[in-house]
């Protein structure tokens, strides 16, 4: 080979690399976030359900792995989501506005990053047998539940404002315990959430009834449930937040968009649920995942501030937290 020759390749060399570098150095940056394969967890609040939709179908289609990330979904323990992320024992969490206004309260520097469904369907439920026909049926009858302080002051909240008196209801704690089964003989009515087990049991041709407080006081109509993460997550790991919460995005958008492919891939990673139920469920959701917001995610601080504003009136906080401290819509996608 001539010195000409290798001289004209070594010039040409130079030349690409040159307008490499001037290619790389001025190309835009990606919209998406890619990390290094990094293991990230996430920690259930009860077991999975269509809540939970989104994390699953990402899993299967491997939105995550394409970022980087190597997903573990933990099932909840004992201790609740909130104080595990908030202390960094999981990565990520799902857990609720109350709990997060409590741990900011006591100083758990928990901060909730998107709502997983815009709406809150939670709703007290009963069996048509039950008799009840208004708020003030309530009285005289057993409440079956968590035996948490929001229990308390919601259902005295409701009743009082319905001219009902709230000291003629009896608490029981039943904890997890099957709403159907519950009311056979133990208790009269609990709260239950309308996308799962309150249509669970009209799939099964139960008669019952519902009273959702949301549907009366707009207190109570926050997004819910919400995905948690650690200050310190998002001072030290911003990266990861992002592109967490961009794969999860991608998934709930294919639960809105496309329900039924969203129901299969959830039965394909969680087989020993009803499919029926699932099915239906994923239906229902559909629409109440985004609703009116304008993306899958989105948190309005007006309703978080609202309702911690609630829970100082009836005094189960002593201080609201600032909104901004606890709610974060900068990494949706």
């Amino acid at each position: 080979m001539s010195k000409r020759y290798i001289l004209i390749i070594a010039c040409a060399s130079v030349i690409l690399f040159v307008l490499f570098f001037i290619f790389i150095k001025n190309k835009k940056p990606s919209a998406s976030v890619e990390l290094g394969s990094q293991s990230v967890t996430l920690l259930l609040d009860w077991m999975p359900n269509t809540n939970h939709t989104g994390f699953y179908v990402g899993k299967i289609r491997g939105f995550y792995e394409k970022l980087g990330i190597d997903l573990k979904i933990l099932n909840p323990t004992q201790t609740t989501a909130t104080t595990l992320v908030g202390t960094g024992k999981a990565d990520f969490g799902i857990s609720y506005a109350n709990d997060i206004i409590y741990a900011r309260n006591m100083g758990v520097p928990v901060v909730s990053i998107a709502a997983i469904i815009q709406a809150n369907t939670s709703c007290f439920v009963w069996r048509k047998s039950a008799n009840i026909s208004d708020i003030k049926g309530f009285e005289g009858k057993r409440y079956g539940g968590w035996g948490s302080p929001e229990e308390n002051a919601t259902l005295k909240y409701v009743m009082e404002n319905n001219g009902a008196d709230f000291s003629k209801v009896q608490m029981l704690t039943t904890g997890t315990q099957d709403f159907l089964q519950a009311t056979v003989k133990n208790v009269d009515f609990t709260w239950e959430y309308l996308g799962w087990n309150i249509l669970a049991a009209q799939l099964k041709n139960v008669e019952i009834e519902t009273y959702c407080p949301a549907d009366q006081f707009p207190v109570f109509d926050k997004p819910s449930p919400l995905i948690i993460t650690s200050e310190k997550m998002i001072k030290e790991n911003p990266e990861k937040v992002r592109a967490f919460l961009q794969a999860t995005a991608e998934g709930f958008n294919i639960a809105i968009e496309k329900p039924s492919e969203a129901a299969a891939d959830f039965l394909q990673a969680v087989p020993e649920l009803d499919p029926n139920l699932v099915k239906k469920s994923a239906e229902f959701l559909a629409n109440l995942y985004k609703a009116n917001a304008d993306k899958w995610g989105t948190q309005d601080m007006k309703k978080f501030n609202l309702y911690a504003k609630w829970m100082q009136d009836v005094e189960l906080i002593k201080e609201i937290p600032k909104t901004e401290s606890y709610i974060n819509n900068k990494f949706l996608p």
